[in-house]
């Protein structure tokens, strides 16, 4: 049979790896704006007549899925499950970003970019870098045990106030953490899907926001006034401190908590650089659907020699906020 991927199991301590893809039943690669790490779910066969040699599935040991010479994955087992009921093991995995999710940290910045802070925290703890998006904002915050990834997501939240940029910090193929922009355009097409789920949702409506200064004197409203007409008024309160202006977060708050409008579709043979983050423009001919979406959640699925894809898109071009910590 041939392969569009290979996945490689990493002996424990990294001493060496064996090429597994011919004992893959069923996997799934999966990731969620929501989550910085990205997991891979495998079914893997173990035959027991000694036909093959059993995989060394210990503690320790890693998964590696590659595509076209590229990592697409890297990650050590999290659970490994086995029975005497069946010839198939299934495991587990999660990337590097569970370091940044299971680690907490005592922080304190004060006149730091965000790039210079995580860069600083990733090599406490080890944590390989990649690009981190350049934003040039200086903020000030302390951290007292918080967990990594939220400290990550708080600064960069800080920063695109004021850059009006939004961010996504993510861990790469090869194990680096990363933090981009989100596109503003896609680079990927979808023009054929298996089947579209369409959904709205205003549980997380905001249509006005009340800016008050330090002393609690109401500066202004910023208001949708029709969804105000339609769903009455939910109200969310901004500081704006002194010689600033709140107006554009104030915008751009009413924009992120808006009507909620998702789809999920679903696609045979997707690329794989269509994750969560990305954006992609939709031109289905079944369902008449078409526009301009970013990737929440993705799934990845390989079964029977197909290779399946279900996505879910959003409208907007949101980002993960986080408000972690306190100001100094």
């Amino acid at each position: 049979m041939e392969y569009t991927y290979h996945l490689k199991l990493v002996e424990p301590g990294g001493s060496g790896f064996r090429d597994v893809t011919g004992l893959v039943q069923t996997m799934s690669w999966s990731g969620d704006v929501r989550q910085i790490a990205r997991a891979l779910s495998v079914g893997l066969a173990v035959p027991r007549d000694g036909s093959v040699e059993t995989p060394n599935l210990a503690e320790g040991a890693a998964l590696i899925l590659e595509q076209a010479g590229k990592p697409r994955f890297t990650g050590q087992l999290t659970q490994c499950t086995t029975s005497s009921q069946t010839a198939v093991a299934d495991l587990s995995a999660l990337d590097g970003g569970r370091f940044l999710a299971g680690n907490e940290g005592f922080y304190r910045f004060d006149g730091v970019t965000p790039e210079a802070a995580v860069t600083a925290m990733c090599r406490d703890f080890g944590v390989q870098t990649g690009n981190l998006a350049h934003t040039g904002i200086t903020v000030r915050r302390k951290f007292p045990g918080m967990a990594l990834d939220k400290i990550i997501s708080t600064l960069y939240t800080l920063a695109g106030e004021q850059t009006g940029r939004r961010y996504l910090p993510r861990i790469t193929g090869d194990g680096r953490l990363e933090v981009v922009e989100k596109a503003d355009a896609a680079s990927m097409e979808i023009v054929q899907t298996m089947g579209v789920t369409n959904s709205w949702s205003i549980e997380r409506l905001c249509n006005s926001v009340a800016i008050y200064t330090d002393d609690g004197q109401l500066v202004r409203r910023v208001e949708d006034g029709a969804s105000q007409a339609v769903n009455g008024r939910l109200e969310h309160v901004l500081r704006q401190r002194a010689g600033e202006d709140a107006a554009g977060e104030a915008r751009a708050w009413l924009e992120d908590n808006g009507l909620q409008q998702n789809l999920t579709v679903e696609v045979l043979d997707p690329p794989m650089e269509l994750i969560c983050g990305e954006a992609v423009l939709l031109r289905d001919t079944g369902s008449g659907v078409s526009g301009l979406f970013w990737v929440d959640g993705d799934t990845h699925t390989w079964k029977n020699g197909l290779h399946l894809g279900k996505f879910k898109l959003n409208f907007r071009n949101l980002m993960t906020e986080a408000s972690a910590g306190s100001e100094l």
